[in-house]
Parts: C-alpha cells; sequence; structure tokens
C-alpha cells in the first residue's frame, strides 16, 4: 500500500465550482462512428493508410466495407471524418472528407510520475489513467520499488484502446522508465508549475487546497511503501508540494487514478 491516504468521499466543497457534463471534446457528428488511430493524420491529409493493427481492426473485428465512414485521430488533437476506400490490401486506405483540430483539454496539462508497479497493475492504470485524459505519464524507479518490469510497446497499445474507447483526440505520452533521482535531477521546473507529490507528513495539504498554476500539474505517486525520506527530501528541494489524499490506504495505482480525478474537479 502506499503511504499516502485517499478519500473516496468527495466532500461538498469540491463541488463549490459548477461541473459541466458536457464532453469536453464535442465529438457531435463523429460521436456515433467508431474511431481509429492514425498517427500519419495531419490537418493536411487527403488519403490514409492506417497501420496494421487498426488495419486488423477494420477488417477482422468492426468488418468495416469499402464506402463506410469511419472517425480518425492521429493522439494529437487532429480529429477526421474518412471514408474506407480499399479493405483489401494489406494496409486500409481512407479517403478524407473533412479534418479539425480539437483543443487541448485542461487535463492534458496533468503529468502523471508513477512508480513502475506488478504488469497486470500498471495495464490498469495507463488505461484508467488514459481515459481520464492525462497528457503524460512518466514511469520512475524508486528505492522502494520492487518491480522494474516495464513493456513499452505492450502498454503504447493499451492507451491507444483506451483512447479509442473513451472518444478522445488525444494520446498520453508514455515515457520511458528512469530512475526518480534521475528524472528529478534532469527535468526543468518553472514556477508557474504546480509540484506534486503523494506523501503523508504534517507539512501535507488536502488537494482541494491547490491552486492550479498556468503551466499544468506534476503529480507524483511512489510504489507500495510510498517514496523515501531522502527522495521526499529532494523532492521538496526542487518545489513539490506533498499532498495528502486522505481517507483510506490505496495502492500506487488506485492513490494515482483517485488523485488525478481529484485533479480534474480543480480544473471545473
Amino acid at each position: 500500500m502506499t503511504r499516502e491516504g485517499v478519500s473516496l468521499s468527495l466532500k461538498s466543497a469540491w463541488f463549490s465550482k459548477p461541473v459541466s457534463l458536457t464532453h469536453t471534446y464535442q465529438f457531435s457528428s463523429h460521436v456515433n462512428m467508431d474511431l481509429f488511430y492514425c498517427p500519419s493524420l495531419s490537418l493536411s491529409s487527403r488519403e490514409v493508410a492506417l497501420p496494421p493493427e487498426e488495419t486488423h481492426h477494420i477488417k477482422r473485428v468492426f468488418r468495416k466495407r469499402a464506402g463506410e465512414q469511419i472517425s480518425l485521430t492521429n493522439g494529437k488533437g487532429t480529429l477526421a471524418t474518412g471514408s474506407i476506400d480499399d479493405v483489401k490490401s494489406q494496409q486500409v486506405v481512407c479517403r478524407i472528407l473533412t479534418t479539425s483540430q480539437v483543443p487541448a483539454p485542461p487535463e492534458q496539462q496533468i503529468q502523471l510520475v508513477l512508480s513502475t508497479i506488478r504488469p497486470n497493475r500498471m495495464d490498469w492504470a495507463v488505461e484508467k489513467l488514459t481515459e481520464l485524459g492525462v497528457g503524460s505519464i512518466q514511469p520512475i524507479y524508486s528505492e522502494f520499488t520492487s518491480i522494474k518490469t516495464f513493456k513499452t510497446a505492450h502498454l503504447q497499445k493499451i492507451a491507444v484502446s483506451a483512447m479509442k474507447q473513451s472518444k478522445q483526440a488525444y494520446l498520453p505520452e508514455l515515457h520511458a522508465p528512469i530512475s526518480f533521482a534521475d528524472w528529478l535531477g534532469g527535468t526543468s521546473f518553472t514556477e508557474d508549475h504546480t509540484l506534486l507529490i503523494a506523501h503523508l507528513s504534517d507539512a501535507s495539504v488536502k488537494m482541494n487546497a491547490i491552486e492550479i498554476n498556468d503551466d499544468g500539474v506534476i503529480l507524483a505517486v511512489g510504489p507500495e511503501g510510498g517514496f523515501s525520506r531522502a527522495e521526499i527530501d529532494a523532492a521538496q528541494g526542487k518545489g513539490f508540494q506533498p499532498v495528502i489524499l486522505s481517507g483510506q490506504i490505496l495502492r500506487a495505482e488506485t492513490a494515482a487514478i483517485t488523485a488525478v480525478a481529484q485533479l480534474k474537479l480543480q480544473f471545473q
């Protein structure tokens, strides 16, 4: 279990601001169409060939036919409507009918730093963090990290699937694992970043007391066992504020997801 606590009940103070139930991306005409990932898509595209995995899904899973329309995104905010021209070749080719650039939602400003954990739990964390719309996921090895397995290609596929399922136009950037010390020493932080580290101490504040700065949030969550004292001191030396999520003690992946969900309410 991580040493930070997480409350599963959201206090009334969280709802002092109106919460919009409108989908961030306003997919409108795209919402009823299946969404596929095409990293080569751009605003100027007139025709695109889909990557092998998406080709397989279109041909074998969805059994689409020539002439059918689908939605496409490059995971960087570009959204398009395409008409399938060819499903017989090894790559499905689409003629682009419309393109648009979707504004980045506020939660794209959240950078999540998470200790590597058991593979099945990391799968779940990446899936849910993608659904919640975080901008990037940085896996780290901390002093108490016991699991150092990280399958980048596998987790990238999970993120793509979660992005499509949740009808989003942005795919979180999935970084290669690095030690927490190296990440902390090699990252440039500005005064306009909100720097948070999940840790229970006398200096910890609740998430609903955090003010979000212009350059967004960097949130660090350690492994089961939390961060070491030396790591906490180093992070605080860089300007990180310890935060308590209050309540129950949760596993690392649950703590990360709960913290991001609470941060999303701060953006409302």
